[in-house]
């Protein structure tokens, strides 16, 4: 495998995998490497179904290996909530800001702020079959306001309780070591020489 398409358009998260890959022997593209595809349904109901649609339909439509992360936050307050929906909780087209808004009005007059976010990994080979999976998740607690400015998504919302700061205070060095997506990625990669 020369080539590994990221099935995503998120800068943020591609410069995670860039970080978490630097040392295996791959060309990492993405999806704004081809601007004419058009995204499949995700319609998945676990984080782990949505990453092999997405992975099994971009490895089919581009013919490469592709890597497809789903990732969310849950809140336990909420039953699980943003979940799957966490990219598209205030809407379809939805900004970070507007997630996080939505989710501080939800929490409001809740004392448990218990939350994890979650990252379910799959990579498809070029027939659309998939070769690998792994998953990670990352505890941690709701704050009431976005505290730091580093990270993307509800990172600002988030408190780990292994780092014992705010994930949008953490160096992306810390975040990718206590991460959901840095936990998966090291799963997956620690496999590497299986995936053909």
């Amino acid at each position: 495998m020369e080539t590994l398409v990221i099935a995503t358009s998120n800068q943020g998260k591609l410069d995670e995998f860039k970080e978490m890959f630097k040392d295996v022997p791959v060309t990492l593209k993405c999806l704004t490497d081809y601007p004419q595809m058009v995204p499949p349904n995700e319609n998945g109901r676990t984080f782990a179904a949505n990453a092999k649609i997405k992975a099994m339909y971009y490895a089919r439509n581009l013919k490469e290996y592709c890597l497809a992360d789903d990732s969310g936050l849950e809140v336990k307050a909420l039953d699980g909530a943003p979940g799957v929906r966490s990219a598209r909780f205030a809407g379809e087209e939805a900004t970070d800001r507007e997630n996080n808004d939505l989710l501080l009005q939800q929490m409001k007059f809740q004392i448990s702020r218990t939350c994890r976010f979650r990252c379910a990994l799959a990579v498809s080979n070029p027939n659309g079959k998939i070769v690998a999976e792994a998953d990670g998740s990352c505890e941690g607690m709701l704050l009431h306001e976005p505290l730091g400015d580093n990270g993307f998504g509800y990172d600002p919302l988030f408190w780990s309780t292994e780092l014992h700061k705010g994930m949008g205070e953490a160096t992306a060095d810390e975040k990718n070591r206590i991460s959901h997506r840095g936990k998966a990625v090291k799963k997956l990669i620690s496999n590497w020489k299986k995936i053909k």
